[in-house]
């Protein structure tokens, strides 16, 4: 399913995180993203990009975040993919860069070094996945094969 508009961007659930994450595309798992990271805060009941724009921390952001790193992902040529599987949990995003695969998750709260599906995902020999990332509130740190990235 393509989308032409460029009002919203699909990111496919993936069966596995293995090159070529195409091949491993459920179209009937998806979810969608705004363009328009903006657009969504205006569309946002409660008015928060005006929280935002004075510098309240406290405005629960997953979401928003979430959307802001799949835009940046597409924005960079990049094709959106997440994973999902009751054994290991959810992981915001997979990508693939050229032959690897790397593993992105957003973190809005403090408890940004608790990630179980992303550690869970990480120990599987069999996928080779070669970064993991996690973006959240705290400085940029490499702790334990992860990049934490503000």
């Amino acid at each position: 399913m393509a989308l032409q508009c460029g009002s919203c961007a699909a990111c496919y659930n993936v069966s596995s995180p293995e090159a070529p994450l195409q091949l491993n595309e459920k179209h009937s798992l998806f979810k969608l993203f705004m363009g328009d990271a903006g657009l969504l805060c205006a569309a946002c009941l409660e008015n928060i990009q005006f929280g935002i724009l004075q510098g309240d921390l406290e405005i629960n952001m997953g979401s928003i975040l979430e959307n802001v790193i799949a835009q940046q992902l597409k924005s960079n040529g990049l094709q959106l993919h997440y994973f999902d599987a009751k054994k290991y949990g959810e992981l915001d995003f997979v990508v693939q860069n050229g032959l690897r695969i790397e593993l992105v998750e957003v973190k809005s709260g403090n408890d940004c070094k608790k990630h179980s599906a992303l550690n869970k995902i990480r120990r599987v020999e069999a996928w080779n996945i070669q970064r993991s990332y996690v973006f959240c509130k705290g400085n940029t740190e490499l702790e334990n094969g992860v990049i934490y990235l503000p």
